[in-house]
């Protein structure tokens, strides 16, 4: 083999010992630092994500004092923080008037929520028994209290037996099957 060519096989052998060298060895630790940036740059990118709603905090603080007032601003609507809440302070009300009126509340079911505009509908289905001359005035409370309540699917049922002419010390109950609805704001349209 002549001098030129040993050369030429040691700078080859050399090549391939140097090229091994760094995909072995300095490749690795480049690719870590590589993604040492990347990582960096994404946190940076997170980090003034978060400042930035972290500025933002006084105006949501803002926002929600102000939807805070305005849901006790309106008197009319039902309490609670959720329709679970409302519903039992609906039943709170309606558990007063019932006992008020000398009634007697069988069953109360809550019936599924429903929302639309920002307001939640909170209904209750009631049976009861009410003495048949305090109807009258327990239907005028319910429609005039505060929170504001109505009513719908409205059903009585009087007994049949009963003898208007005859003098009856105590007025016979009637059997009472309405649903009664109230209005909670959620704020969320």
């Amino acid at each position: 083999m002549t001098p030129a060519r040993q050369r030429l096989i040691a700078l080859g052998i050399l090549a391939v010992v140097l090229g091994l060298a760094w995909l072995a060895v300095v490749q690795p630790i480049a690719d870590a630092f590589a993604a040492q940036r990347d990582g960096i740059e994404q946190s940076r990118r997170m980090l003034a994500a978060y400042e930035g709603r972290i500025a933002m905090r006084p105006l949501v603080e803002a926002k929600l004092a102000q939807m805070r007032s305005r849901e006790t601003g309106s008197t009319g609507l039902v309490g609670g923080t959720s329709a679970e809440l409302a519903a039992a302070n609906i039943q709170n009300v309606m558990k007063t008037l019932i006992e008020s009126a000398a009634g007697q509340m069988r069953s109360a079911q809550n019936l599924a929520p429903v929302t639309s505009g920002g307001f939640q509908r909170i209904e209750i289905q009631y049976d009861l028994l009410l003495p048949m001359t305090r109807l009258k005035d327990m239907v005028y409370r319910i429609e005039t209290v505060t929170p504001y309540l109505f009513l719908d699917s409205v059903d009585l049922r009087a007994p049949e037996t009963w003898d208007a002419s005859g003098l009856q010390l105590d007025p016979p109950n009637i059997d009472v099957h309405w649903t009664v609805r109230g209005y909670r704001w959620t704020g969320v349209q």
